[in-house]
């Protein structure tokens, strides 16, 4: 396996390396391996911080891992609310730094949604479009309403069917929360395939191409 690691973390995001994690169980995250063929070599976006465990896990596939760690990227945690779409669309591009050609097979998004608004969203999504094709699938958490608080973690993989999160250090950003509707629209060419009402208020998602828009039944709670 190979991978590689873009935008380097903070003092304090070195020091939460050091925090106890804890265990998030996943009914969705084994969704994501289903259609994986034996041998299969496999490109993998994860959009936090690069961790031992996730690394470890992805030893066991043929598979480049690229962490690309959005969350410290500065025009996310800086918004200009001057920016055009067109700029959003640049700056994620150039941080997503994937080679021409690449189509991705699996994405972890974490929670990452939850931190943009409907404009940043739309051209996060935008910017990621060359990459994905029938076969991404994909993986997020997220909140419906601001009444559901979400924790200040870092996310990565202990097992394929339990994740962990630690907490981070410092002030949390802003949160957008999206119903499950909107989240659907702002998405574009995923489609939320299917999700699950964490235990604690929390939703995690299981995404897929649909540029054909095939319907998908029970998509809503």
């Amino acid at each position: 396996m190979r991978f590689s690691a873009q935008a380097s973390g903070s003092a304090s995001s070195k020091a939460n390396s050091q925090a106890t994690p804890a265990t998030l169980p996943s009914n969705l995250f084994p969704m994501l391996f289903e259609k994986v063929l034996v041998g299969e070599r496999l490109l993998v976006l994860d959009l936090g911080q690069a961790t031992a465990s996730t690394v470890e896990f992805f030893n066991q596939f043929k598979c480049r891992l690229n962490f690309v760690d959005l969350f410290s990227a500065d025009f996310v945690m800086n918004p200009q609310d001057e920016a055009t779409h067109e700029e959003l669309v640049a700056e994620f591009q150039a941080a997503i730094n994937l080679p021409v050609g690449s189509r991705l097979d699996i994405c972890l998004f974490w929670d990452f949604f939850t931190y943009l608004d409907g404009p940043a969203l739309r051209a996060f999504i935008e910017a990621l479009d060359p990459f994905v094709d029938s076969n991404t699938r994909g993986h997020s958490l997220g909140v419906l309403n601001a009444r559901t608080g979400l924790p200040y973690c870092e996310y990565g993989i202990e097992n394929m069917d339990s994740l962990h999160q630690t907490d981070k250090k410092g002030s949390q950003l802003p949160i957008y929360p999206h119903s499950q509707r909107d989240l659907n629209s702002l998405l574009n060419y995923f489609e939320i395939d299917k999700s699950r009402l964490m235990p604690d208020g929390r939703v995690e998602y299981f995404l897929l191409e649909n540029r054909n828009q095939v319907a998908t039944p029970n998509r809503y709670f």
